[in-house]
């Protein structure tokens, strides 16, 4: 099944594929957005909800990029 420009399986006139995991709304089954494998639904206010406060983006957008400065720092310098 072909995806859309939203990341979810809705098809042609679709408003929703899933119910939201966490308020319960209209949502969409999409990937987890983050570095996860897994598959749920959200509406598209929790799923950038979920996007910026989960845990693991802590770890891959702040953390890992930090780590990696201070090792090319001292390998330069």
């Amino acid at each position: 099944m072909m995806e859309n420009a939203r990341g979810c399986y809705c098809g042609d006139g679709d408003t929703s594929c899933g119910t939201c995991e966490r308020c319960g709304g209209a949502g969409h089954t999409r990937h987890f957005p983050g570095p996860v494998p897994y598959t749920g639904a959200w509406c598209d206010r929790c799923y950038h909800i979920v996007e910026w406060t989960h845990p693991t983006r802590l770890l891959t957008h702040i953390i890992i990029p930090l780590v990696a400065l201070v090792l090319l720092y001292q390998c330069v310098g």
